[in-house]
């Protein structure tokens, strides 16, 4: 039986502004739905579920948030639950001991967004003061409670500068946490928004070889890296496949970045056992493209991540913008040594991702 690795937005609410956000357009023209809606779609999904991480805006900032945690891991405790969380989450309940208990009991990891190690940097690129504090704060929350913990930063030409890079490593050494890598994706509607964060494919690749030089890679979870870079592991693109991505509305689409109108497909949590009826059947049967033909790699990788492929150019017959042939550059690339060894995250399998260590 398959089973869904879930992304859930449960609410619109948000405290910051970030400059790069995927969902805000999104999120500021649809309604939140609420707690009978949520736990109707668990009793009659659940079977179908491995794992939910709840992101997209702030959970935190909505209480029934903490009452569905609690209700999934009571009836259903083979589920694993997740947070990503701008570090907000530790303001919410460090001093109230109930919502601390939920916690505690109920989620099993939690990843904390920090773009940048400079205080000033993270504060003014999130739009919110207390940014950086919530986080560090958050991070030393989970490190005394031994919960499994994740830095994440969105990928783009300044936060994947060298300064920067050792910076966020050394955060994540004091906190004993993994590092995770999002490339910055153009979903915004605005063309300067998506013309500044739109990472070059010489930093990433230029990141990439100096994490590994320094730094440890644990799994490249990218279709298109993941196959180019080792040799020791199978990376397959599970888009709309065995990941979904559940919107505050209750819409349901393929990916956590391809959330307009187009790729909804009509799928609401509030249609009856809908996991079990969901069928994108673009992604199942998506063709490796003509320009391919000749790569080596293209049984493994064929033609890249989806969600790159559609929000560059709208086609899935396009091979992904950071192929190292679309960049006149050759697939063959210094093999990293990885230390995966099982699935280390929620989001293993689930994102288009890198995790990194000390």
């Amino acid at each position: 039986m398959k089973k869904y690795n879930i992304g859930w937005g449960i609410t619109n609410a948000c405290n910051m502004k970030c400059k790069f956000c995927y969902s805000k357009d999104v999120r500021q023209n649809t309604k939140s739905i609420g707690l009978a809606d949520w736990i109707k779609f668990i009793d009659e999904n659940h079977e179908l579920i491995d794992s939910i991480n709840y992101g997209t805006g702030e959970n935190a900032c909505c209480d029934d948030f903490f009452k569905f945690l609690k209700y999934v891991r009571q009836k259903y405790p083979e589920i694993t639950q997740a947070v990503t969380s701008n570090g907000y989450i530790y303001e919410k309940i460090y001093n109230q001991p109930e919502l601390y208990e939920i916690y505690k009991n109920c989620i099993d990891e939690i990843d904390i967004s920090l773009d940048f190690c400079d205080k000033y940097k993270h504060n003014e690129f999130r739009g919110q003061t207390k940014a950086y504090d919530w986080a560090i704060n958050a991070l030393d929350m989970l490190q005394r409670d031994n919960k499994t913990r994740t830095i994440v930063f969105v990928g783009f030409e300044e936060t994947l500068q060298k300064e920067n890079i050792d910076g966020l490593f050394k955060i994540a050494r004091k906190y004993d946490a993994l590092l995770r890598l999002n490339i910055y994706r153009p979903v915004s509607n605005e063309k300067a928004i998506n013309e500044r964060f739109i990472l070059s494919y010489d930093t990433l690749t230029d990141a990439l070889e100096y994490i590994n030089e320094k730094y440890s890679i644990v799994s490249l979870n990218d279709i298109l890296f993941g196959n180019i870079y080792t040799v020791n592991q199978k990376i397959d693109e599970n888009t709309g496949i065995n990941s979904i991505r559940i919107l505050p509305d209750g819409s349901i689409c393929p990916s956590t970045y391809l959330i307009t109108e187009k790729y909804k497909n009509n799928y609401s949590i509030k249609n009856k056992n809908v996991l079990s009826k969901i069928q994108f059947t673009d992604f199942i049967e998506a063709p490796v493209p003509k320009k391919c033909k000749a790569c080596e790699i293209k049984e493994r990788c064929r033609g890249g991540v989806f969600d790159r492929r559609l929000l560059w150019y709208n086609s899935l017959e396009e091979r992904d913008p950071y192929c190292p042939y679309e960049n006149n550059d050759s697939v063959e690339k210094q093999q990293f040594k990885t230390l995966k060894k099982e699935r280390i995250s929620v989001h293993d399998g689930y994102l288009p991702t890198m995790f990194f260590r000390n």
